[in-house]
């Protein structure tokens, strides 16, 4: 497997915040299975989102909140926590899931781990 692999976790969630797909690779980079996962909400801390000032986003207006109720697509650099228990920075994009007449159902996230990215720019600025 190359070095320059990434691994693209992606889970799909209802107007509700509640789980309906999580894929193989969000898994791998969680650690939580989808049978651990799918009919639960997201904001019971599952993935412990919190931004780069530790505030926790799963129990306020996180991104994929925001996005269901504005409509609007959001990227964000944040961290979530293993379910071993280690940090882990991803990248996050968010988009509507809608109907056929456009109407938001929900949410779409895809998150890419960056933490090797992350570190390597930690080691190239001690450098």
């Amino acid at each position: 497997m190359s070095s320059s692999w990434r691994c693209h976790g992606l889970y799909l969630a209802d107007r509700n915040r509640i789980i309906t797909f999580w894929n193989k690779a969000v898994e791998k980079i969680s650690g939580f299975s989808a049978h651990e996962v799918v009919g639960l909400s997201c904001f019971n801390n599952i993935l412990t989102q919190v931004d780069s000032e530790g505030n926790h986003l799963c129990t306020g207006m996180c991104p994929l909140a925001a996005t269901i109720v504005d409509g609007k697509n959001r990227e964000a650099e944040i961290y979530m926590h293993h379910k071993d228990g280690h940090r882990i920075t991803v990248s996050v994009r968010i988009s509507t899931l809608t109907d056929k007449d456009g109407y938001i159902i929900g949410g779409i996230e895809l998150f890419t781990d960056i933490s090797n990215m992350t570190a390597n720019e930690l080691r190239i600025k001690k450098l």
